[in-house]
Order: structure tokens, then sequence, then C-alpha cells
């Protein structure tokens, strides 16, 4: 799990550096693009298994790794269908 934590804060940094957004959609296709399978080996359908990867990489960056402004970067890349933050 670790390493989909590391690419989609990775991602989060790309994204805000450019100050752009990707919907949780945006993201399973991305991630489905590139290999990536939720926890059970399945494909992301854009549902709860990305909420909960984009929700679990906020909380890994900013609770354990301690590194609150990374978090944000991660909170404010990914937004849901009506543009509020996904990580919630």
């Amino acid at each position: 799990m670790n390493q989909k934590k590391l690419y989609v804060w990775q991602l989060a940094a790309f994204l805000s550096h450019f100050e752009m957004k990707m919907s949780w959609k945006e993201l399973a296709d991305h991630l489905n693009r590139n290999r990536f399978l939720t926890g059970t080996g399945q494909k992301y359908k854009g549902e709860r298994g990305t909420y909960t990867l984009i929700k679990e990489t906020y909380r890994w960056v900013k609770e354990e790794l301690g590194l609150k402004k990374e978090a944000s970067k991660v909170a404010q890349a990914f937004v849901k269908p009506d543009g509020s933050y996904a990580y919630k």
C-alpha cells in the first residue's frame, strides 16, 4: 500500500505545483492505466476504494510522516464531483 500512497502523494505534488485538480474518477482511471490495483487485487472503479486511498494517503503523509504541508497538497489535489475535497 505504501507504494500506492507514495505514488498518489507524488501525483498530488505535481498537480499542486501546476495548480491543477484531479477528480476521484480520473484518479481511478489513472491508477488502472498504470496497473495499480486495490487491496483486493481489483481495478479501481472510482468509488469507495479510490476515496479510501486518497484519505489514507493524506493520513499517512500528515500523521505518520508529520508533513502537514505535503498532506495539504493531497487534500487539495483530489476532488469529488461537486468540487469538494475527496480526502474527507
